[in-house]
Order: structure tokens, then sequence, then C-alpha cells
């Protein structure tokens, strides 16, 4: 797939949805992936808890497992990680890139991070460092960067106390920025904003 069929697939998918969805909302994300994935064909499904594409030995040492792995005509086609912490990024691009190598029906990878806009320093990529790991890499790959923000209450009603009864959960998404690289060419867009 080149970056545009790649960024057409992705726009497909209703992200104005994840506005709704607060907190961490890392199963949330996962979540709507699936069903939107599913959503798109009959022949579309989805492994949760991917497979690893590394097999050293008994057990799991060693082994990285993606969050899903979307499928097509039973034929692994896109794994996805979910990504909350900046430090993992490169762990997950990695386990990204393995897939890539294990399995020749990957069309290509995809990355979803979550940036808190007004939050500890660890929950903020550097979106342009991202872009440059990617760019550098030989497999085609799509970053999904959506921006959360505190909620700023102006009233106190039901909603505003359920979600200030802890710290993770008054964040919502108000941002969605999609990269998609294809190892020739590249598409930067927006792809849903509050």
């Amino acid at each position: 797939m080149n970056s545009q069929e790649i960024f057409d697939l992705i726009n497909k998918f209703d992200w104005s949805k994840l506005n709704k969805i607060y907190g961490c909302a890392h199963s949330s994300i996962i979540g709507f992936l699936s069903y939107e994935w599913l959503s798109l064909a009959e022949d579309n499904s989805v492994l949760d808890g991917a497979p690893s594409p590394i097999i050293k030995g008994g057990g799991r040492t060693g082994q990285k497992n993606a969050d899903l792995l979307l499928c097509k005509n039973n034929f692994p086609l896109i794994p996805v990680e979910v990504e909350t912490q900046v430090e993992k990024y490169n762990f997950k691009l990695e386990t990204l890139f393995d897939y890539k190598i294990a399995f020749d029906s990957i069309e290509f990878g995809l990355l979803y991070m979550t940036n808190l806009t007004n939050g500890a320093t660890r929950y903020k990529h550097n979106w342009d460092d991202l872009k440059k790991k990617v760019y550098g890499n030989k497999y085609p790959l799509v970053l999904i960067s959506s921006e959360k923000s505190k909620i700023n209450f102006e009233s106190q009603n039901e909603w505003s106390k359920l979600l200030k009864r802890n710290d993770y959960a008054p964040w919502e998404i108000v941002n969605i920025d999609c990269y998609v690289y294809d190892t020739i060419s590249c598409i930067e867009k927006n792809i849903w904003k509050k």
C-alpha cells in the first residue's frame, strides 16, 4: 500500500468518537480500533493480544506482543500498539518492525500515542523525533498522535465530581494527528479536532 492508500484506510475510522472516552483510555482505544476495523469489511478480523513475531524457546521469555493484530481473510495485516508513556515508544516501534519481518502479509504497523497537552513531561512526546525514527526505517508505519487536555470544570455537578475522583479521569482527547510513511513518501494530516 502507498501512503495515500494507507491514509485513506485510516481516515475511514470515525475518530470523533474518541472525544467521548475519558481517562487513560488505553483499553477503550484498543476497543475503538477493533470495532472500526471490523466495521469496514466482513472478512476483517482482530487478534487481541497478538501472537509474538518472535518465538524463543518455551514460555514468553523474549517475546514481544502488539496490542492488536488487524487481519483480513485470515492473514495478519496491521499490528497495532497503543501507548501512553513516551519512554516506551521506541520499544513499541521495534515491536511493529518485528511483525513486518516475521509476516509477509503485514502492510504497515500502527502506533497510537496519547500526548497530554498540560500534564507531566513523561506524557509529552517529541513528534519530530518520532517522525525521524519512522522515516529512517525500511518498513511502512503510521503514527497516530492524540492530544489530551485536562478538563477545566466551570460548574460543579455529578459528572465533574465523578471525573475528579482520580487524577487520570478528567482528561479528554481534543486533537488527533496522523503521520503515514510508506518508505518512499509521507503524509501528515490532522484527522480530527474538537
